[in-house]
């Protein structure tokens, strides 16, 4: 299966098929307001597929270390926004401007605990008083779907979390973090964890 998800078109069909990329639209648009976003800065955007639902009127800049990933982005989407390989960090402000949104979907999982917490604390140390980082993950839960449980079980990322555990990497870096398990966002039996975190604090 690694391997098959290697190819972007593969990758994309996948996502589809099993109703994970409607996941993501589905968060996206239930948890996020982005009418007013100027700059989005997506880490691992993969084929780049999701700039498609993205605002004409928002700057898009994608960002992901697979370079077959990245060449096809740039080749089927590269007329509305930036798609470069490397990693992400802080110094990326200095290239691509100052986000006010910034989108992990499905990354945070293949992320060790001290990599996960290094790109929340360097997304929250770019973002602006008024910025939203936003991450959608797969999620352990006790009693979850037995068809849940074996696809994340499989998964290529090896660090899903539970619910506390994508709490507490948040917080490391977030005054003000929310998350969200949900269980109805694909076809296919899974369990999502979408972390939404601010730098403002609710009152």
């Amino acid at each position: 299966m690694t391997h098959i998800l290697e190819s972007p078109y593969l990758y994309q069909a996948f996502q589809a098929l099993g109703g994970f990329y409607g996941a993501r639209i589905k968060a996206f648009d239930s948890y996020l307001d982005v009418s007013n976003v100027k700059r989005i800065f997506d880490i691992g955007c993969g084929p780049g597929h999701f700039i498609r639902h993205i605002p004409d009127s928002a700057e898009y800049v994608g960002f992901d270390v697979d370079p077959r990933y990245i060449e096809f982005a740039n080749r089927h989407f590269g007329e509305r926004g930036k798609f470069v390989v490397r990693l992400f960090d802080r110094s990326a402000t200095d290239d691509y401007g100052q986000p006010d949104l910034i989108l992990m979907n499905g990354v945070l999982h293949h992320l060790d605990e001290k990599s996960a917490r290094t790109v929340i604390q360097d997304s929250a140390a770019i973002l602006p008083q008024h910025g939203v980082f936003f991450a959608l993950d797969a999620c352990h839960r006790i009693g979850q779907h037995p068809i849940s449980r074996y696809l994340i079980d499989n998964d290529r990322g090896t660090f899903v979390r539970d619910e506390q555990g994508y709490r507490d990497l948040a917080k490391s870096a977030f005054p003000e973090v929310d998350v969200f398990v949900r269980e109805d966002l694909s076809w296919v039996p899974y369990t999502f964890a979408i972390t939404r975190a601010t730098k403002v604090a609710k009152p």
